[in-house]
């Protein structure tokens, strides 16, 4: 039992946010029935068995006689719905938020919508590397002019942790009220979120000249930088003390006749990281993290998302955990990413299959084996 556990939610959700803050509360013990259709296709999406983990699963088809009914009772004995529509799918709720509030008035609704419910875009593609690409999130350094393709889903990481952050707030106010309301956020409002620096930079327009990072992909700065060790690995400086930078790699001489430190600088910034680059080649990144350390210079390896498993200080603080898959098997995959000290945290259940849970569901919503087996012969459930 989680800390969550007295909390039902109802999953109507067709994106990729709202699967990821629904995970994020079955790791906390959330109850949550994830509605599955025929439109629905986030089990496709790369990394579902872990966003889908931890719920039940009742299949209905929407357009099918009695579909309804089995909607209103799930969402009547809920005390959340979030509902978030996919690339070519809208969410099968069943009436408007007011009707649903009449016959539950403790119900709290989470929309989740690409560029929220008015402007130009109110019905704008729900996609997140298009908002992406809309509002900036591609405007970093890369290795040539223009945008550069970022593959992970930022507008939607942003959009779940804010969905997270609304409806505990909304649980919190229900609590003093005793009454629930609808709660809204965006791709656009999650991209946002995830650049303040730039939005900030944006309006006040410090570094027009140079850009907010120098616009290069090598970084702000030569020892704010990236380079690649001779055994192919790669290190990740963070200093920008002059005489930490210059002692620790034994190269002050070369780069202080390039003018390291001075205002001409920028005009040798190509010579100054060239020469760095060729000395970091000399040797491999244990004699490099050795040097460094010896010198208090901060750095880090700059590893492959693939090496995240392995890595000792991820195992250490007990963020992956092996789940066994109905699919593919056993799986190791983030652990908890939040603790409470009031309670321990337990395994999540694997992602469910499609409508694994329909009886056990249908049951607990009042309906009787004959009235399931009349909704199933309708095509309203499998």
């Amino acid at each position: 039992m989680g800390i969550l556990s007295d909390i039902s939610i109802a999953d109507l959700t067709y994106g990729t946010a709202g699967p990821l803050a629904l995970q994020l509360l079955a790791d906390m013990g959330a109850n949550i029935v994830r509605v599955d259709t025929p439109a629905d296709r986030v089990r496709e999406q790369q990394g579902s068995f872990v966003r889908l983990r931890g719920r039940r699963s009742i299949y209905i088809d929407p357009g099918a006689p009695g579909a309804d009914e089995v909607l209103r009772r799930l969402i009547d004995r809920s005390d959340v719905v979030i509902s978030e529509p996919g690339l070519d799918a809208k969410p099968p709720l069943p009436g408007d938020f007011e009707a649903l509030f009449a016959t539950n008035p403790r119900l709290i609704h989470c929309r989740i919508t690409a560029y929220g419910d008015e402007g130009p875009l109110v019905d704008g593609w729900a996609h997140d590397h298009l908002v992406a690409a809309r509002y900036g999130v591609y405007d970093q350094p890369g290795w040539r002019d223009g945008p550069t393709f970022l593959p992970s889903s930022v507008p939607s990481l942003g959009a779940a942790l804010l969905a997270v952050q609304a409806i505990g707030t909304a649980l919190y106010l229900r609590e003093r009220s005793g009454r629930g309301q609808e709660v809204s956020t965006s791709l656009l409002a999650g991209a946002l979120s995830y650049q303040p620096g730039m939005v900030s930079a944006a309006v006040s327009r410090p570094m027009a000249a140079t850009g907010f990072l120098g616009r290069s992909p090598l970084g702000a700065a030569p020892f704010y930088s990236i380079y690649e060790c001779g055994d192919g690995n790669w290190l990740h400086f963070a200093c920008l003390t002059q005489a930490f930078q210059l002692l620790a790699i034994d190269i002050d001489e070369e780069l202080k006749a390039l003018g390291f430190g001075t205002p001409e600088a920028m005009g040798s910034r190509t010579k100054i990281i060239d020469a760095i680059t060729a000395r970091m080649k000399e040797k491999p990144f244990a004699e490099w993290a050795a040097i460094l350390e010896a010198a208090d210079v901060p750095y880090a390896p700059s590893q492959w998302t693939e090496d995240l498993m392995d890595d000792p200080q991820v195992r250490h603080a007990g963020l992956l955990v092996t789940i066994n898959d109905p699919v593919i098997g056993p799986v190791e995959q983030m652990g908890p990413v939040v603790r409470f000290s009031s309670a321990p945290w337990e395994v999540p259940d694997p992602a469910p299959l499609p409508g694994q849970h329909t009886d056990q569901i249908c049951l607990g919503l009042g309906f009787d084996a004959a009235e399931i087996e009349s909704l199933r012969w309708a095509g309203a459930v499998r």
